[in-house]
């Protein structure tokens, strides 16, 4: 009897345990789970905040990501004249979404960051930009850039929607590594690079051998001047379209040399000039015409003054040209005038003409674009 008594005390005490504790497990197993075994929201949750660095605020990777953008619409006009009255004039005239930038800026950590550039341009889509850049922020001002990049040849400054002549002849964008440093308050920076080049030397193998340098300073808080060098012109985005060899090579490479200046004054007006050539002559017959019997050195130049007129309105007039710029590459003189206007927040309205004149092909432009932009 005894015996039976202790059994029964036994199982009315883990009766009692038993109900006690249920609910509370109940509860725990709600909290995970739902019916059919599918995970519950506030799991996801908690199993996301793991995944991205364990709840910590510091350490989201969206938080490390910047995205910005670009958007061009355009729309133009052309009319050709030529001089031989023998040959029908041109006109010419189009809307078209002009050109879309994506970029994304992610910080890795203090002394790494990524950049990428994705591009949609003459209906090509692409990646423009991608590179990796080491910094020693202030305690070790160096910086080292590694990637598809533009080369630090040329500033390209400009109030104008077409480019200036100076980008045409020296902006390159190509794989490469750049080492750099800023001082002096970071006014003045100094960079020097190693690429290859999308044009060699005949008989060279594909190497990378080419390099460019560049210095810039800013003597007085309203100016800014600089200096470049690049041991390979001819690669650059546009004039290599102009090498006509057989084999895209050239005989000889051609370094190339850059200088500007960029001030404002009277606290509405700024003044951009800009010069840019090659520092000897390309062969006879390797660029423009492969006919052409002149070796040929191309020099260009830009300058613009621009005013602001209102707080969100800005005219500018400009006036470039060329030496040795081929028959239809560069226009010997080129001269116009802009307006930009800040119609809302982001929103560019520009209005712009061009004029440009050849020398060697008796052949005159008039060009009126205009553009709508937005950044985000």
């Amino acid at each position: 009897m005894k015996k039976n008594s202790a059994i029964l005390r036994t199982t009315l005490c883990l009766m009692l345990f038993t109900f006690l504790v249920s609910p509370a497990m109940a509860q725990d197993a709600a909290s995970t789970r739902t019916v059919g075994g599918v995970k519950s929201m506030e799991d996801r949750v908690r199993q996301l905040e793991q995944a991205i660095g364990s709840g910590d605020e510091s350490n989201r990777w969206f938080d490390r990501i910047e995205i910005s953008g670009l958007i061009e619409i355009e729309a133009m006009h052309q009319s050709i004249d030529f001089s031989d009255p023998a040959q029908a004039d041109e006109d010419e005239s189009d809307i078209d979404l002009a050109t879309v930038e994506v970029a994304m800026d992610a910080g890795i950590s203090d002394h790494v960051d990524g950049h990428v550039l994705f591009k949609y341009e003459e209906d090509d889509l692409f990646v423009d930009e991608g590179f990796i850049t080491l910094s020693g922020k202030e305690r070790f001002p160096i910086f080292l850039t590694a990637g598809r990049q533009y080369l630090p040849f040329g500033n390209f400054d400009s109030h104008f929607v077409t480019d200036p002549l100076t980008l045409v002849l020296g902006e390159t964008n190509d794989g490469a590594v750049v080492v750099g440093s800023s001082f002096a308050g970071d006014t003045v920076e100094v960079s020097a690079g190693l690429f290859n080049g999308a044009v060699d030397e005949t008989g060279e193998d594909d190497m990378v051998d080419s390099v460019v340098a560049a210095v810039s300073f800013q003597p007085f808080e309203s100016v800014m001047m600089g200096v470049s060098y690049t041991s390979n012109l001819i690669s650059s985005d546009g004039f290599s379209d102009a090498v006509v060899t057989g084999t895209g090579t050239v005989t000889d490479m051609v370094g190339g040399w850059s200088a500007f200046i960029t001030t404002s004054f009277l606290e509405r007006f700024t003044f951009i000039a800009e010069y840019a050539a090659a520092m000897d002559h390309f062969k006879a017959g390797e660029i423009y015409d492969p006919a052409d019997t002149r070796e040929r050195k191309p020099a260009v130049w830009n300058m613009e003054l621009g005013v602001s007129v209102l707080e969100n309105l800005e005219l500018a007039i400009g006036y470039g040209g060329s030496d040795d710029g081929g028959a239809d590459f560069l226009p010997e003189t080129q001269y116009g005038a802009v307006a930009n206007w800040g119609i809302f927040d982001r929103t560019n309205l520009a209005l712009e003409y061009l004029r440009a004149e050849f020398d060697d092909d008796p052949v005159e432009t008039d060009t009126f674009t205009m553009q709508l932009a937005i950044e985000f």
